[in-house]
């Protein structure tokens, strides 16, 4: 396996690819972000120069639709949260509580929020456009910083007040 590192405005990130397909994006220091040693530094792999581009389009064009050939290393159950996610379009936020029923199964709020929180592809599966049922922006393994930011990005509204006031203030 193979992992570059390049900039964002949100800081250095990682991306992280087997022959075929890319494995992981992360922010350096984020939570879950694996040990980058145990990978080959090869900046110059085709999936790694993709993901580098793509995310960076993504900053100066938020509604670019990534077409990354994924394949993060997750159970079934944080899959099908993940396909959720992909599914919400850029300037849309839902709640834990949405996806969970989205998936037929509105009590496993909690085990949603797990999912998310170790989603391995961060920001091309946009775990970002999740917010609290109150509207809050709560939980990024980003940090909640760079969660604002890439909602705003995105010009993301709703109709929640708290939200609305955290987003834009």
């Amino acid at each position: 396996m193979y992992y570059s590192e390049f900039s964002t405005p949100l800081g250095t990130m990682y991306a992280v690819a087997d022959s075929q397909h890319i494995l992981g994006l992360y922010y350096q220091g984020q939570k879950y972000c694996p040990d980058m040693s145990q990978y080959q530094y090869e900046p110059e792999q085709w999936l790694l120069e993709a993901a580098t581009r793509q995310i960076q389009r993504y900053f100066s064009d938020p509604c670019f639709e990534f077409d990354l050939p994924l394949n993060p290393n997750v159970t079934s159950f944080q899959k099908s949260v993940l396909e959720v996610l992909r599914q919400i379009p850029a300037g849309e936020t839902l709640s834990y509580q949405q996806v969970a029923n989205r998936l037929g199964k509105p009590t496993a709020t909690r085990a949603v929020a797990s999912a998310i929180a170790k989603n391995p592809v961060i920001i091309v599966i946009p775990c970002h456009r999740i917010i609290g049922s109150d509207g809050s922006l709560v939980g990024y393994a980003g940090g909640l910083d760079a969660k604002k930011r890439l909602l705003r990005l995105e010009g993301a509204k709703n109709n929640r007040d708290r939200a609305q006031t955290e987003l834009f203030n």
